[in-house]
């Protein structure tokens, strides 16, 4: 399921009171950590169906069911035009590859806070006909191989903004072959990507090099062919530079405005930014995500953005209706933001 090396722990069918109460808190952290927003796409939908499923039957029968791929479909209306299997299919596989692996940090820290050992997930049995429940994993430990700490929700400010992760994001074709499901950034890769930037700088040297060369031993007057060597030899150093810088950047700062092409068409304020595991044997794993707000001012979208020219260095949370005015911070440990001056 998603990938994740934890072993899949399905939630027994109990009568006793501590595993009812349990399973009621697991449906609940899994319905709470779905973005409200983003209840309304299918995925979204069928995750919290599942948990609301999983509530009922511990409040009602006093044990977890299961749901028929034609049970989810006529009770949230699948599309007429498809069998249900054919319509269920593709949107699963969207729910273990994308969408629950992006609320899963959500859901561990919830489960955490929540005092349990177990956080919520969603499953498909296998089998002819297949069905599809509500489960749960053990909590990854807090130390040796996990990732970054998870910070302890922090009340927001009078005057501050909670981000949420924004769900709808689509990667580009080459964003999704590279960052899908998190890019680990294992020592193979590593190297191999120090080495292709190695060759590059080795190649933009040479080329540059060369274009030189041919300008200072030129006898003829100038003509047209020079004037696009002179352009040449200005620019390819220039587009050398913003590419290594941007690569430094998001290894100093652990997150940076993600590029446009690892994002699809007329997508923008997302970023890519770095987990790194206290285990110095695990890998980091790198992210694309996109992060957004309502603005507690006038109720427009706050996306994520570079803070230059008034913030440099920084990314800060601009309001869609009002960007210079409306300006919030953003911490990537807390998902806080304050107003900025």
């Amino acid at each position: 399921m998603v990938g994740n090396k934890l072993i899949d722990q399905l939630l027994e069918e109990n009568s006793e009171e501590g595993s009812i109460n349990h399973i009621k808190q697991l449906a609940e952290i899994l319905i709470a950590a779905i973005p409200e927003d983003r209840r309304q796409i299918w995925a979204g939908k069928i995750m919290a169906y599942l948990a609301q499923e999983a509530l009922r039957s511990a409040s009602q029968e006093n044990k977890l069911s299961r749901v028929s791929t034609k049970a989810i479909y006529t009770d949230l209306g699948g599309n007429p035009n498809q069998e249900p299997s054919q319509w269920l299919s593709p949107i699963w596989k969207e729910i273990e590859t994308r969408y629950l692996p992006e609320i899963e940090p959500a859901l561990i820290e919830m489960s955490r806070n929540a005092g349990l050992d177990t956080y919520p997930i969603v499953q498909k049995e296998n089998g002819k006909p297949a069905y599809y429940r509500m489960a749960s994993r053990p909590l990854p430990e807090t130390s040796g191989s996990a990732m970054t700490e998870v910070m302890p929700a922090i009340p927001a400010q009078a005057d501050g903004i909670h981000y949420k992760r924004d769900l709808s994001l689509k990667l580009s074709t080459f964003g999704q072959f590279l960052f899908a499901k998190g890019l680990k950034w294992t020592p193979s890769k590593r190297y191999g990507y120090l080495t292709w930037q190695l060759l590059f700088l080795i190649i933009a040297v040479c080329f540059e090099f060369l274009i030189w060369l041919v300008l200072w031993y030129r006898t003829q007057p100038v003509t047209g062919q020079d004037l696009l060597l002179v352009a040449l030899g200005i620019g390819f150093p220039w587009i050398a530079y913003r590419h290594f810088i941007g690569i430094f950047q998001l290894f100093e700062d652990r997150i940076v405005i993600a590029p446009d092409w690892a994002l699809a068409w007329k997508e923008f304020g997302a970023t890519i930014e770095i987990n790194r595991a206290r285990d110095p044997d695990t890998a980091s794993t790198i992210h694309v995500s996109r992060y957004s707000a309502t603005c507690p001012i006038c109720g427009w979208m706050v996306k994520l953005e570079r803070g230059e020219p008034t913030h440099p260095k920084r990314i800060v949370g601009r309001c869609e209706e009002n960007p210079r005015e409306h300006v919030f911070s953003f911490d990537r440990a807390t998902k806080q933001g304050v107003r900025l001056d």
